[in-house]
């Protein structure tokens, strides 16, 4: 089976989106991060507060790849939430996607988003259609969040003919403090 990592550009026109350059590297980066702060040596009560006041979540999807939400102080909003994605393609194999939203409000505990289809325009005269959502729920305490994300990318040829189409399906995910 082939596998695709694959790195595109921004897609402009939705507020929501983040960058794409890097996510992945940063999800992999964030989530390195928590795992190896997140837990408090015993006995230290200045660690145990600090992983109580966090404001990053880290985690993995259904797919065994990174999440990482992160929210504002008073946890109103997501400030951002990255992610991999496993597609299976049409034409064979499957693509790895970062994706990542930003600046999504919270609301009793929940959040979403989605986007597309947007269209990008590729040098040699084709053209791919990039299109998904996400949500998720805070437990009670605010210390897990949960959710769904999905991501789907259709290739066109330079006649505009499907000659392609990668669709990772609803992945389910976790992340806690």
């Amino acid at each position: 089976m082939e596998v695709i990592a694959v790195q595109r550009s921004s897609v402009v026109g939705n507020r929501a989106r983040a960058p794409r350059y890097g996510a992945l590297a940063s999800a992999l980066l964030a989530t390195a991060a928590l795992a190896g702060t997140a837990a408090p040596s015993q006995g230290s009560s200045a660690a145990s507060r600090a992983a109580t006041i966090g404001r990053s979540y880290g985690g993995v999807t259904s797919q065994d790849f990174p999440v990482v939400v992160d929210v504002n102080r008073r946890r109103t909003r997501v400030v951002r939430a990255i992610i991999a994605i496993s597609t299976s393609c049409t034409a064979g194999g499957i693509a790895i996607f970062p994706d990542g939203y930003t600046r999504l409000s919270i609301r009793r505990g929940k959040f979403s988003s989605s986007f597309g289809p947007v269209t990008q325009r590729n040098p040699d005269g084709t053209t791919t259609d990039f299109e998904g959502s996400m949500s998720g729920t805070f437990n009670s305490s605010r210390t897990k969040v949960s959710g769904t994300w999905a991501f789907k990318a259709t290739e066109h040829d330079a006649a505009g003919a499907i000659t392609n189409t990668c669709d990772s399906g609803s992945v389910s995910w976790n992340a806690k403090q």
